[in-house]
């Protein structure tokens, strides 16, 4: 299993990614207050894990192992939780500003306009992110760049849509167009909240191919996953495994290959052993 190194790294360099790393994170909930006491429920203990520049991070579990906690925590969405440990871009201790001003981050559900078209989805959204400073030729081609790097050229004229009224964008196309509004202001960090929910297997393939081609402009995508195909699962380039709030491996696909096989293999020993 890696080590999380949180040695200083330097400043945020645009072309090199952000490396982004957590170690020793506890989260608690409940407790009560002062008239009800309720006893602490320990969610996450002692979680580290690690992420790299150009680098695409998934983070499984089963339900309730802490995969969606984890990730309100590395986005600062965490409300009424004690949490300690340590969190750091390029080894430097991160807060909310700082992660704000670096990161995006695509919710499991889609909130979008559904008589706006594609395209015009994404000028409302340069609209409103992008500081007045910049022009307005200059939003208009970053809208361009970012429909062009997430295939959404085709459907531009088309409306998003809305469910039972308004014929719209399949589930795959309305997932990138999720990532497209987040890439808009050009972050360096991603986190995704389950990109592939709903999706078939041809959508879903789609939409984490769209990511690992972020992760090739250098990116660092950090993404919840639930049931991934083998297709899906090979394009990860790292797995942080949780299993009741704690770390039951982190390292890359191939050495999770390697690591379950030992594991199967001292448990089919054990057992002979035992019988013998």
């Amino acid at each position: 299993m890696d080590t999380v190194d949180l040695k200083d790294r330097g400043e945020v360099d645009p072309t090199a990614g952000v490396t982004y790393a957590w170690r020793d994170l506890n989260v608690y909930a409940g407790g009560g207050n002062m008239f009800k006491k309720k006893p602490k429920v320990h969610i996450l203990k002692d979680v580290s894990g690690v992420c790299e520049g150009g680098q695409m991070l998934a983070i499984m579990g089963a339900s309730g192992a802490g995969k969606t906690t984890l990730l309100n925590v590395l986005t600062y969405r965490t409300r009424k939780l004690e949490i300690t440990g340590d969190i750091h871009i390029n080894g430097r201790p991160v807060d909310m500003r700082t992660i704000a001003g670096v990161s995006a981050y695509v919710q499991q559900e889609d909130l979008f306009t559904g008589v706006f078209t594609v395209e015009e989805q994404l000028h409302f959204n340069a609209q409103l992110r992008i500081g007045k400073e910049v022009s307005d030729a200059e939003r208009k081609r970053r809208v361009a760049e970012v429909m062009t790097e997430l295939g959404l050229n085709k459907c531009a004229k088309t409306n998003i849509g809305i469910p039972g009224r308004i014929k719209g964008i399949s589930g795959g196309e309305k997932k990138r167009l999720a990532f497209a509004c987040e890439m808009i202001t050009n972050p360096l960090l991603l986190l995704c909240d389950e990109p592939t929910s709903g999706l078939d297997s041809f959508m879903a393939q789609s939409v984490v191919n769209a990511m690992k081609k972020m992760t090739e402009l250098g990116k660092t995508v950090i993404a919840t996953i639930h049931q991934p195909s083998s297709e899906v699962f090979a394009m990860f380039d790292r797995l942080l495994l949780l299993a009741e709030g704690r770390v039951a491996f982190l390292g890359t696909v191939q050495e999770a290959h390697r690591f379950f096989t030992r594991c199967v293999c001292l448990c089919v020993g054990g057992v002979s052993s035992t019988r013998l």
